[in-house]
This record gives C-alpha cells, structure tokens and sequence, in this order.
C-alpha cells in the first residue's frame, strides 16, 4: 500500500494544523493509501497536542521539536533532511503544506491522481492563482514576482504546497540552497515539474504571520539561491543601460538603473549575513526532541 507523508512546518498555529487534519481525513478516507503526518515545530511559544490527538485515522504523527526558532524555510529544510536521513521510516511520496489552512487542501486529491497515473513525476508544484491577504500585501507580491523575474528570469508563482518523491526529496536535501528558500531552490534544481494552479484559502485562524518586511527578506533569499545568474544579468543589464543612456529620452533610467542595483546588492549582502547562526550543516543539531503521538 502507497504511503504518504504530509509535512508541515509549525510555529503555535496548533489550533489551525488541527482542524486542517481533520479536513484532510475526509479525502484520506477515499483514497486506498496510508497517510503519515511529520510536523516540524519551530520552537513554538505553545503547544496543543490535544487537537492533533483527535485525527485518529493518520498513521502516525510525528513532531521534530526546534531547539530555536528559525522561520517555515528552515524548519522544512530540517525536516527534509531529517526525513533523508530516515527514509526507511517513511514512504516514498511527500506532501508540503503550510499549517494555517491556506493551501487549498482539495488539490492533495489531484496529486495523488497525477503520481498515480504517472509514476515517473519527481516534483509537483501547486502555483497560486490568488492570494487572500490586503490589497497593499497582494501589490507588493506583484511587484515581488516581477523583479524576481527581471533578475532571475524565473516566475516562482508557488510557495511551500508541493509534492517530492523519495528520490527528488533525497537529492533536494543536499543542496544547500534549500535553508535559503524552500521554492528558489526546488526552481533551481527541478526543471521538469509538474505544476497545478489553485486559489490560495483564507487562514482557518488568526492572522498571518507574513509582514512587509518579511515579504522584503523572503524575496532576497530567493535572489540569494539564484546569485550566479544575478551577477550575470547585474552584467548584461548595465551593459544595455549604458548603451540606452546613449539616447538622450532615456538617458535619465540609467542612474535610477545603478541606484537599483547598488541597493539591491547592499540587501543582498545585508540578509545573507543576517539570521540564524545555524549552518544548514549542522541543522539536525537543532532538534532538541521527537514526539510521536500515535
């Protein structure tokens, strides 16, 4: 029988994580394969294993507790790793979701259908077709998406909600790439995904976490996992603002261009040198316990 993980980084939104189970049980109990739960607890402030103890009919679920908090980035990277090192505890299909509900939960139906009718698909990413937080938020993601795309040449309309085989988990888990940003680094490292295209949900409970300046730091990890290319079209880009400063219309873009650019590269060294102290390295250090409640 098919296994599935589902995989879930967690910081205090228990309450959530727990009605979401209790959602997915509904398609679990359609499909013919056993479903294991790994959440990753950032180092929570609270923990309610109660409401986890209510979904009765996962197989097991497994808590990697932090010894620090280090962001969903982190904690997924270190439960990718954990689980790579431990394979033959776990099945050869992984789901990532976030813990708050607002993964269309509906869309793991979809891709156990696709894995299933093709077994050859490594990577399934789920890209977001709206979001549901404010108008400012949903601007400035915009605006996310098309500088990233202006430096990177990559559209990364996706976040943390994918489904990894053993084999693709197992090869992520080495890159280094991977503590930076979860999407950049399965953008870089899978070119033949397979994609599904949802509506991002309403948060089951509270608000969200994500800021403007998280948002801000987020983009430039992604532009961290992709730094090579970025020197590379740093180039091309100045050579091409150089000659458009030739025609006098335009002239006035080159030095707001260079502005760009000299900023960019201060907050690219900024976040870099900024966060956790933990290498990704030594990122299995920082498990401090492992609960598993049934």
């Amino acid at each position: 029988m098919r296994t599935i993980t589902l995989i879930f980084p967690v910081y205090n939104d228990w309450e959530s994580l727990g009605i979401l189970l209790r959602k997915i049980e509904k398609i679990v109990k359609k499909t013919e394969c056993k479903f294991k739960v790994l959440i990753i607890n950032d180092n929570s402030i609270k923990i309610n294993k109660k409401k986890l103890n209510q979904n009765k009919i996962f197989e097991n679920i497994k808590i990697l507790n932090l010894r620090s908090n280090l962001g969903s980035q982190k904690a997924i990277a270190t439960g990718i790793k954990h689980i790579a090192n431990n394979l033959q505890n776990f099945g050869r299909d992984f789901i990532i979701m976030d813990s708050d509900g607002e993964d269309d939960y509906s869309q793991i139906s979809k891709i156990l259908d696709l894995t299933k009718k093709n077994k050859e698909i490594d990577v399934i990413t789920v890209n977001r077709s709206s979001r549901k937080e404010s108008f400012i938020f949903r601007i400035l993601y915009e605006i996310h998406l098309i500088i990233t795309f202006f430096l990177t040449f990559k559209y990364i309309r996706y976040g943390n909600f994918s489904y990894l085989n053993s084999k693709a988990l197992k090869f992520i888990s080495q890159k280094k790439d991977l503590w930076l940003a979860y999407s950049a680094s399965i953008e870089k490292n899978f070119q033949n995904k397979k994609n599904i295209i949802a509506a991002r949900k309403k948060r089951i409970m509270g608000i969200s976490k994500m800021n403007y300046w998280q948002l801000f730091s987020h983009s430039i990890k992604i532009h961290l996992v992709f730094i090579k290319r970025i020197f590379i079209n740093y180039l091309f880009y100045s050579l091409l603002f150089i000659l458009i400063s030739k025609i006098e219309i335009l002239s006035t873009i080159t030095p707001i261009f260079f502005i760009f650019l000299s900023i960019h590269f201060l907050m690219l060294v900024i976040v870099k040198n900024s966060g956790s102290n933990i290498k990704f390295t030594e990122s299995l250090k920082n498990i401090d316990s492992i609960n598993i409640l049934k």
